[in-house]
């Protein structure tokens, strides 16, 4: 009877254990699945912060173009007014 008793033990204890390597492989997999959405997200996320950063740099090109732009037109606008102011003295003198 004893061996009976502890034949039952022993398959009870195997049965939990059983039902608990289940449960753990189970929390496994979900916890890979959630690992791979994570990773998946994180690569998404690189994917667009390589983008902001062609953006940025495209930006800061422009705005260098823009400068250079406004400070041809400022040249331009100084030369002007020198041609103006020597028109002016021109026919002043006139």
């Amino acid at each position: 009877m004893d061996l009976q008793d502890e034949l039952q033990r022993y398959k009870r204890v195997l049965d939990e254990k059983h039902y608990e390597t289940i449960r753990l492989n189970d929390e496994n997999s979900k916890r890979s699945d959630q690992n791979l959405d994570l990773r998946d997200r994180a690569n998404e996320l690189e994917k667009e912060i390589e983008i902001l950063k062609l953006q940025r740099a495209d930006n800061f090109r422009e705005i260098a173009r823009l400068k250079d732009l406004n400070d041809q037109r400022v040249r331009e606008g100084a030369e002007q007014t020198d041609r103006l102011k020597a028109t002016d003295y021109d026919l002043s003198r006139v």
